[in-house]
């Protein structure tokens, strides 16, 4: 390389410890702050150049270009909001302290770095794209859709995880370089176990050597192929080996990855396409979408894997990819997330259009005030707080918000939980025409199955010992975190105590 020459540098585009996997050479990230969905990586950025792995300028560039390219993605698919929940530009931390982890806690991500008690090899977190875009993911999802964060409910904390691997997974697939690397391993089969589908594998390696073989997945820290089947989470037990599944977050989430990518599967055979590699790259940018979809408009609740699978085959059957749709219901329903191998119907039974439209003679009314008043009534108390109106220039506009409602929880079973609440949500969905008149409408009312499974959420919480007693002080996520407490009872201005989520976990339970 001459000195006119523009600088380069050297970065894994895949897991460290990914099957072939090694440095490319590649220009340095620029602008990384600004438009949308723009990041900050601590630290003075190095000069840009080829680094040697296990140094911490090469883990800054590495860090920087693994985010870049989610933020390329992410801009493509959803540049609005294009903003965090921590602010404009996002904070990523490359080297937190020392662990076997790494977690987004509505601050910033953190990653960490510790070594492998078997090799004897460093492991740094930020160095595997798999690690540091599914973090990408904990972030997005929670500028999406913030009310998700304190959801108190096992199938919304197992889809945060799920959606953290779907981000983790389009990422790579966007990479023509692996998605050529994919085709050649599976032989033009993707339903087979690839370098793709294995999720961290440096990082599971790691955390099996530490605790055991059953920690993780062999040869990864989870494996998008896999063989697991819904069951209600509250029949499941707290914690099992990974060979089998469990209520915990990081176990359950298998279920919707690994349907999530059956689907992209099903969708890269109905393209059909003679170059494999841009058909897995096309297929996994339809998949995203639909998938981003479905987890805006899903209502929260214990059945959200449901809710979530049967959207995604919704927007496919009205979109390009509706062939794929009965497929797509066939997948899932094989995972037993649908309760029917067809293309569910636009109304699922606990969705309801009941409000009639409005008289021609009708003078138009308040939108908002006027559709929460008829779809939800004075009699159910608590906030409503609106999510998106995407459309405002062009009629027919969707309105979408939810109405937060505390739950009381009383018992000794709740730990530190006991005597306060958790706050579910009534969601609702109000489409208006030309002139502001609600043309109809939709609701889900959190019911008892609902309240049932967030009661069983937090004593499962307080079984493993997750929930901390803040007080009236703001959660400290690195104390916390340290202390294995993912969430913690907080007192709001209000005198309310209510439970939070304080950070999202990246390592399993043991």
């Amino acid at each position: 390389m001459s000195e006119s020459d523009p600088p380069r540098i050297r970065v894994y585009l895949n897991d460290p410890a990914a099957r072939g996997e090694r440095l490319v050479s590649i220009p340095p990230p620029a602008d990384t702050e600004k438009g949308p969905w723009g990041f900050r990586v601590s630290g003075r950025a190095p000069v840009p150049r080829a680094y040697e792995p296990d140094t911490a300028e090469f883990l800054w560039w590495q860090l920087t270009a693994s985010l870049d390219r989610g933020r390329r993605l992410w801009s493509r698919l959803r540049p609005k909001p294009g903003a965090w929940i921590p602010g404009p530009v996002l904070p990523a931390v490359p080297s937190a302290g020392k662990d076997l982890n790494a977690y987004y806690d509505r601050e910033a991500l953190r990653f960490f770095r510790d070594v492998d008690d078997a090799t004897g090899e460093v492991v740094q977190s930020g160095d595997s794209p798999d690690v540091v875009t599914h973090e990408q993911g904990h972030a997005i999802l929670d500028a999406l859709r913030p009310d998700l964060w304190d959801a108190p409910h096992f199938e919304v904390a197992a889809f945060h995880e799920a959606f953290g691997d779907l981000a983790a997974i389009a990422v790579a697939l966007a990479e023509p370089a692996l998605t050529a690397r994919v085709d050649e391993e599976t032989h033009g089969d993707a339903s087979h176990s690839n370098l793709v589908s294995r999720l961290a594998e440096e990082l599971g390696g790691a955390v099996r050597d530490r605790y055991g073989p059953e920690a993780a997945s062999a040869g990864a820290l989870r494996d998008a192929v896999n063989a697991f089947r819904y069951a209600d989470p509250k029949t499941l037990p707290d914690s099992a080996p990974d060979s089998r599944l469990s209520a915990e977050p990081h176990s359950f989430c298998r279920v919707m990855t690994g349907a999530c990518w059956d689907a992209l599967v099903t969708l890269f055979r109905a393209r059909g396409d003679a170059d494999r590699a841009a058909a897995l790259s096309a297929a996994a940018a339809d998949l995203a979408e639909l998938a981003v979809s479905a987890a805006e408009t899903a209502p929260s609740g214990a059945d959200f894997f449901g809710r979530v699978a049967r959207r995604i085959v919704r927007e496919a059957a009205s979109g390009p990819a509706a062939s794929s749709a009965p497929a797509l219901a066939r997948a899932f329903y094989d995972r037993r997330l649908i309760a029917s191998p067809e293309v569910p119907p636009e109304l699922s039974p606990d969705e309801d259009d009941t409000v009639p439209a409005p008289r021609p003679d009708e003078p138009p009314p308040d939108p908002l005030v006027r559709g929460i008043e008829a779809r939800l009534g004075p009699e159910l108390p608590g906030d409503v707080v609106s999510i998106a109106l995407p459309s405002a220039a062009s009629p027919p506009r969707v309105l979408r918000g939810r109405r937060r409602r505390d739950l009381f929880l009383h018992g000794p079973e709740y730990g530190p939980a006991d005597g306060a609440a958790v706050e579910i949500a009534d969601a609702i969905a109000m489409d208006f025409g030309d002139g502001g008149f609600l043309r109809a409408s939709r609701v889900h009312r959190a019911g008892a199955p609902d309240e049932e499974d967030a009661r069983a959420f937090v004593r499962f919480l307080a079984r493993l010992d997750r929930i901390a007693d803040a007080g009236d002080a703001e959660p400290d996520s690195r104390s916390f975190a340290k202390a294995g407490k993912t969430h913690a009872v907080v007192r709001g201005p209000d005198g309310i105590r209510r439970v939070r989520r304080v950070w999202i976990a990246r390592r399993r339970a043991e």
